[in-house]
């Protein structure tokens, strides 16, 4: 998976409010309240980040201890060191920000220069299962293994009203970390109201692991917005995943991309998550658009055993809305382990639906026209009512900015939800809504928390 590089200028830290003096701290000297923090030790114990301060991460940081961090504290991944956040199996985070006080991890770079993959992410590895005897983290500077977990409800934390922008750096040559990955954790972390934008590599990525997620932002990164391997069964309700049509990965940039594992085999857990109400933006607002990458793939790419299942969900502008990829997948999608139910596939360049890999396009056609189903095929975003909601390359900064997630009134994605599914009936999942997709009358990525521009944000 190729990234984009910028190189690396040194920056002197830059308030915004007036001080009389501004020196760097280093590790595990005392925090100042006005003042760049360095971090560049593990941490073993217990470690206070508070937003007084902004902390810079040289090189990769590991939390075997617990690491709490204040709602409007601000973390930077430093580029010429790599920085990178990895919390181990029996480590902790507390980042829990608020509405008005979110908590960002962003590039140590200035304005205008911070680009895809400037720093390495942050990494959350815990004790629930995967389907791997002996996996290790993609990428880092000493092998971290996660395999052998055994506590599906195993706590490593909460992250709640969170960024995570400019992450995915190649910690070694075609070897990158995300966003924001999750190794084995389980389903006592919290995880709601997160932003990934700008990843150099997946905004998410699940290898194993039950943890469940609420209200979760992919916005313009290279790979795929939602990837999930290793036996992944958390649930995920309330997701947003924008294209810049420019911008995809050599390797295939999808929606959902999901394996069981790199072979396909039946390795138990089996890849069952389960995701509601998500809208997933790809790079085609209309089939006339130009210069769009040819490295896009599908808004569902589902292959190598995996059995994830999709409801109530909105596939606008891909190359294919879902390709059902392996005779293994298609097995599960007709004996009902994996399941596509009340989904709408609207304006897919090539082909709605297709197969590959043993499944013949009828095939995966008929899987996902079954009756019942209640799926739906629209021909064009303006009729979805959701033309608005396309990023347009087109333009820069704040224009090109998507003005509207919310369908348009009289969309057919609005009163169209079921909740019926057996797959559904866990307590996690909301059922109130009548709308497909993440959005009826309330565009919750109004809300303070979010931001779509970090490109020019002063930190």
């Amino acid at each position: 998976m190729k990234k984009i590089f910028l190189n690396y200028a040194i920056v002197l830290f830059s308030a915004v409010v007036t001080v009389t003096s501004c020196s760097t701290k280093t590790d595990p000297a005392p925090i100042s309240t006005t003042k760049e923090v360095i971090i560049k030790t593990n941490i073993t114990g217990t470690r206070q980040l508070v937003k007084d301060s902004t902390y810079i991460l040289e090189g990769n940081i590991f939390v075997t201890g617990t690491i709490n961090i204040q709602a409007g504290t601000i973390i930077k991944g430093d580029k010429l060191t790599k920085g990178a956040l990895i919390i181990s199996q029996g480590g902790k985070i507390n980042a829990v920000g608020t509405p008005a006080q979110p908590i960002v991890f962003t590039s140590r770079m200035e304005p205008g220069l911070r680009a895809a993959g400037d720093w390495g992410g942050v990494i959350i590895v815990g004790k629930a299962p995967v389907n791997q005897t002996d996996p290790t983290v993609e990428g880092l500077t000493q092998p971290l293994h996660y395999g052998g977990g055994t506590d599906a409800a195993d706590n490593s934390g909460t992250i709640q009203y969170c960024r995570f922008e400019f992450g995915g750096i190649a910690l070694q040559p075609d070897n990158e970390i995300n966003g924001l990955t999750f190794c084995a954790v389980g389903s006592g972390t919290t995880v709601d109201h997160v932003q990934v934008s700008f990843a150099g590599d997946d905004s998410f990525e699940w290898f194993g692991g039950n943890v469940n997620a609420k209200y979760l932002i992919a916005y313009c990164g290279l790979d795929d917005e939602y990837d999930t391997d290793f036996g992944y069964s958390g649930h995920v309700q309330f997701a947003l995943g924008v294209r810049n049509p420019r911008i995809a990965d050599v390797s295939t940039s999808n929606g959902f991309e999901s394996d069981n594992n790199a072979n396909g085999t039946t390795e138990t857990p089996i890849t069952a998550a389960v995701f509601s109400n998500v809208t997933l933006i790809g790079p085609w607002k209309t089939s006339a658009d130009k210069n769009v990458s040819s490295n896009f793939g599908a808004g569902m790419h589902i292959r190598r055993n995996s059995s994830l299942s999709a409801f109530n969900s909105v596939f606008a502008g891909w190359n294919t809305g879902l390709l059902l990829d392996a005779t293994t997948t298609y097995a599960n999608a007709t004996s009902g382990s994996l399941a596509i139910q009340n989904c709408a596939l609207v304006a897919s360049k090539v082909i709605a639906v297709n197969g590959a890999t043993g499944v013949t396009a009828q095939q995966a056609l008929d899987f996902f026209n079954t009756s019942g189903f209640g799926n739906q095929v629209i021909a064009d975003n303006a009729t979805a009512g959701i033309s608005s909601s396309f990023y347009d390359a087109t333009k820069i900064g704040t224009a090109a900015i998507p003005t509207s997630f919310l369908p348009a009134t009289g969309s057919p994605l609005l009163g169209a939800a079921k909740f019926t599914h057996t797959k559904l009936q866990n307590a996690f999942f909301d059922k109130t809504p009548t709308f497909i997709g993440a959005f009826g009358a309330t565009d919750w990525t109004k809300e303070s928390w979010t931001n779509f521009d970090p490109q020019n944000t002063i930190y």
